[in-house]
């Protein structure tokens, strides 16, 4: 039994490790020629999205003062109830050069400003389920060596079962190509079915946002590929990086991305500013609501893999890892964890 237990709990840091290199190789590489595409598909239906030099350069959030935690990145959001959010993040401190294994933190928080650490099982270090229509959850992540994204399901949302085979093929073969899937999110809409947007480098070197979707009556276990580039042209160039959503209890679907130019990319350059996009039909369009904040707002190098969270008092926040120059690191920089509200 012990060795039972000892090979899930490696399981389980391997695949968050993965998770979590995916995300920082993504914001950090520059963008390179798509090797393996998938099959095209005819977009009927144009994205409701605007530009507006207005919206483009002017703040809608507020920067929260001070940071929510040094040495930090990519965050992930892993549970969140009335009263408190608990996140994960990758520990970047020199202590753990040579500990890979203990870079996975968690902390907690009642007001979204002020952390506590806390103890908590790393291989417990997943996003938050989904709820389905059946009353059963499900999670997903992607699986470079089965080359498609797998799931968990619980019946209670606590103890989870892996499933077997692919929800979303999309490198057969056991490809482990990260240009055919980056950082992905999930929502269920109103009907039952499960929205998937996830990042992908096209054919012309873009970083675009693809959506697929199960349907209500597959219950979360087959999608299909539904567009591509859902964002197109709502900024200056597309590159649409660490996509993320929320849902709200209005039905307001809310959409994060970290958006770069055709500039140099850090560390060389500094880039990095988050945009948010909003649906009010389920995911099929989603409409440019404007800059949120950028790198120039924290002094930073970079902004990176923004996480957008619903208070119950209705505040929006987005923490994200934000890349700042420390003569004392290794590299010349560091990641600290900071955030901004509406």
């Amino acid at each position: 039994m012990s060795k039972t237990i000892f090979n899930l709990l490696l399981i389980g840091v391997v695949v968050l490790l993965t998770i979590l290199m995916i995300s920082a190789w993504w914001g950090m590489r520059s963008v390179e020629p798509l090797i393996t595409p998938i099959e095209e598909v005819d977009l009927d239906e144009e994205s409701d999205t605007e530009s507006d030099s207005d919206v483009l350069t002017s703040n809608l959030f507020e920067i929260d003062p001070g940071v929510r935690a040094t040495y930090a990145s990519n965050p992930l959001v892993v549970e969140q109830t009335e009263e408190t959010l608990l996140l994960a993040y990758e520990y970047h401190s020199l202590e753990l050069k040579n500990a890979p294994q203990d870079r996975v933190r968690f902390m907690r928080t009642e007001d979204g400003l002020n952390f506590e650490e806390e103890a908590y099982d790393s291989w417990q270090a997943k996003p938050e389920p989904l709820l389905l229509s059946d009353g059963t959850y499900r999670r997903y992540f992607y699986s470079p060596v089965e080359g498609g994204v797998m799931s968990e399901v619980s019946q209670d949302g606590e103890a989870f079962i892996l499933e077997e085979g692919l929800r979303y093929e999309l490198a057969g073969d056991g490809v482990n190509n990260p240009h055919v899937f980056g950082v992905s999110t999930y929502f269920v809409d109103s009907e039952g079915g499960v929205v998937l947007l996830y990042n992908r480098t096209n054919d012309a070197g873009d970083v675009v946002v693809n959506q697929a979707y199960a349907t209500p009556e597959s219950m979360g276990m087959e999608f299909i590929l539904i567009r591509e580039n859902v964002l197109a042209d709502s900024l200056e160039t597309d590159y649409y990086a660490d996509p993320h959503t929320v849902v709200l209890e209005n039905g307001d679907i809310w959409l994060v991305v970290m958006y770069q130019t055709d500039g140099a990319k850090p560390p060389v350059g500094k880039q990095g500013i988050i945009y948010g996009y909003v649906s009010k039909d389920d995911g099929k369009t989603f409409t440019l609501m404007g800059r949120l904040f950028g790198y120039d707002d924290f002094d930073a190098i970079s902004l990176n893999d923004p996480k957008i969270v619903a208070f119950p008092d209705g505040t929006l926040r987005v923490y994200v890892a934000s890349m700042v120059v420390d003569e004392t690191a290794d590299n010349g920089y560091r990641w600290d964890l900071v955030s901004a509200h509406n």
